[in-house]
């Protein structure tokens, strides 16, 4: 009976394995094996040419590759960092049992339902010429003409982090708030008996208790800004002059715009590496956490 009920359990489990190993499996295997060959569109009839360890090399003296990285480490840093503490906050307001608890929640989390190709055109509108961000700004006497948001590289990348950091903090919030919710009352009560203060009790009681949840919601987060694309494609498509192309741009750009599959394969690769070593420090951190 028992041999029959875990045979019954794999079959049910087949479809799901299938499915895995079609979608994320074969074409995560495949992209390893094309990164060790030179594929281009232009010449795909004299087929792959083997060239081993070449296109790491290239990829490790590539300026623009390391351009791309440093601009998507430095975005996924200042956005998850800000997204966290505004989540945060916001975790903490919608915790409250304050009257009209569930508009707050819904306009809280509108920003994150809204799909991320929409999120970037809506801003691109904001950051424009005559948008409401220049117009704002020249009401308020912040600036005299308007900015040329989208045009300059600065600009252009504070304006792609305030985006994200709009569309994405209602998801880190959400997050925070299933953490908070674990919090028994006891310990506020009993903190405020022996005269604790909210900041105390936030500190020692808040903090501590949702420090798993903080770290799952910060990995989540990481791995999702660092291979950030369609936002940015909606706002500024990598300009001006690529200053704002991220690697996972520069990887799909270099596989199907260039036609240079076996280069974009190894951006690929690199970043699917960067991911995985994220992703092995966050749970080793849980880990140690979990044996204390």
């Amino acid at each position: 009976m028992e041999r029959k009920s875990v045979r019954t359990g794999y079959l049910l489990l087949l479809p799901s394995v299938i499915l895995i190993a079609a979608l994320i499996v074969y074409p995560a295997v495949n992209t390893i094996y094309q990164s060790f060959f030179d594929i281009r569109t232009q010449t795909a009839a004299l087929g792959p040419k083997f060239v081993g360890m070449k296109n790491y090399i290239r990829a490790f003296h590539d300026e623009h590759f390391w351009d791309t990285m440093w601009w998507t480490v430095a975005f996924t840093g200042v956005s998850v960092f800000i997204e966290l503490v505004i989540g945060l906050g916001l975790a903490l307001v919608m915790k409250k049992n304050i009257p009209g608890q569930g508009i707050i929640r819904t306009a809280i989390l509108v920003p994150w339902a809204i799909p991320t190709v929409v999120s970037g055109i809506i801003w691109t509108q904001f950051f424009s010429q005559n948008g409401l961000v220049n117009y704002i700004m020249q009401v308020m006497n912040l600036a005299k003409e308007p900015l040329n948001w989208l045009g300059n590289e600065w600009l252009a990348r504070l304006s792609i982090l305030v985006a994200d950091i709009w569309k994405n903090t209602p998801y880190m919030s959400l997050l925070l708030l299933s953490g908070l919710l674990t919090i028994s009352t006891d310990y506020y009560e009993a903190a405020q008996l022996d005269g604790a203060g909210k900041w105390q009790q936030f500190k020692c009681i808040t903090l501590p208790l949702i420090k798993s949840t903080m770290s799952v919601t910060v990995l989540f987060r990481i791995i999702s800004a660092m291979r950030v694309y369609d936002l940015i494609v909606a706002m500024t498509g990598g300009g001006p002059a690529g200053r704002t192309e991220t690697v996972s741009m520069y990887a799909v750009n270099t596989y199907f715009t260039y036609g240079n599959t076996g280069y974009g394969a190894t951006l690929s690769v690199l970043m699917l590496l960067l991911s995985v070593v994220i992703s092995l420090f966050f749970v080793d951190s849980l880990k140690t956490r979990g044996s204390v």
